[in-house]
């Protein structure tokens, strides 16, 4: 039983460390030291989880919690820029408002849009 853990602890300090130390992104850098630790951040999903709430979508994630000032999104101590901010059905980019459009850059009013998200391409 302790030679199984210590197993499963050795592979997950060896891909951690190896996704540390190459050329990731900050997020991807974080996201592999919070699995290292077994500690995932419970507001960040690849989908959209909930739909009554202001968002920003970068890279293929949506964020919920942060906050967005002057083209910035701010998200526990990290700066992101070029992603999409949704908020009461617009979208804020590169400080800049514009009205959302569903399909486009991540943007999705109910599950059901998610689901067929691509009829909206």
């Amino acid at each position: 039983m302790v030679r199984r853990k210590l197993k499963l602890i050795g592979a997950i300090s060896m891909i951690s460390s190896a996704l540390v130390f190459n050329a990731c992104t900050p997020q991807e850098r974080t996201f592999a030291s919070g699995v290292g630790v077994g500690v995932i951040a419970a507001s960040v999903f690849s989908y959209p989880h909930y739909y009554d709430r202001p968002y920003y979508y970068y890279s293929g994630r949506y964020y919920y919690g942060g906050h967005y000032r002057d083209g910035y999104y701010f998200y526990k101590g990290q700066r992101f820029r070029n992603g999409h901010y949704y908020h009461n059905g617009y979208r804020y980019h590169n400080k800049r408002r514009y009205r959302a459009r569903v399909g486009q850059y991540g943007y999705y009013q109910n599950r059901e849009q998610y689901n067929n998200r691509r009829y909206y391409r």
